[in-house]
């Protein structure tokens, strides 16, 4: 598939969360609730108008944001970027967004629904989607694993994402495992696993940083 087309999928995703929204405007409450805590339950709410739209304005904005960025960078770090890094993850971000946004319908659409369970499975199906790309991902300002051990060299950037890669992953297919079957505790269990699945290459890249001083 061509970076062009992947754009076209990105802005017809967010576009058809909207057609649905503008389908089913009428039939949403007063107020939606759009923020949840980590068993599933609505602890925010936004007035209909607000609520229903501001996942695809918000949702297309974070696209353009991630995937025209770096037409912004200095020309070496344009290089390193390469053309396909920031279509892809601008292209997963719009799903991710989508998605969401489908969520919170359903649960103002259908009294009593939950989002407990889908929710860590799409969050875990965004971070898989993520460890599978940045290993991919050249060293470079805006996308990837960025520490300032990571950004010291193109061979601790590159073993960095190799490892964040694994570490998303796995941590993405636990939280995805543990928000669904995990009961009362798995929200907590799911949102650990995501937190250390980051902190892993970070760790990683201090740790090759000083071994390659002490090399040096």
């Amino acid at each position: 598939m061509s970076f062009r087309r992947v754009d076209m999928v990105s802005v017809g995703v967010i576009g058809l969360s909207a057609a649905l929204t503008a389908a089913v405007y009428e039939r949403l409450p007063e107020r939606m609730a759009t923020h949840f805590d980590l068993a599933g339950n609505p602890n925010g709410w936004m007035p209909r108008a607000m609520g229903a739209w501001f996942a695809p304005v918000f949702g297309l904005g974070l696209w353009a944001f991630i995937r025209f960025l770096p037409a912004i960078l200095p020309k070496s770090d344009r290089r390193r970027l390469g053309d396909s890094s920031a279509p892809l993850v601008a292209a997963m971000t719009a799903m991710f967004m989508a998605a969401v946004h489908v969520l919170v319908l359903y649960v103002a659409l259908v009294p009593g629904a939950s989002l407990a369970r889908a929710i860590w499975i799409v969050l875990g199906a965004l971070y898989v989607a993520l460890g599978l790309v940045i290993p991919r991902v050249k060293r470079n300002a805006i996308i990837g694993i960025r520490t300032p051990w990571s950004l010291t060299s193109d061979e601790n950037w590159a073993r960095t994402q190799r490892v964040g890669g694994y570490a998303m992953v796995i941590g993405g297919l636990a939280a995805a495992a543990f928000g669904v079957l995990g009961g009362p505790t798995g929200g907590i269990v799911a949102i650990a696993a995501l937190i250390v699945s980051a902190l892993i290459p970070a760790g990683y890249s201090l740790v090759l940083a000083r071994r390659q001083d002490q090399g040096s």
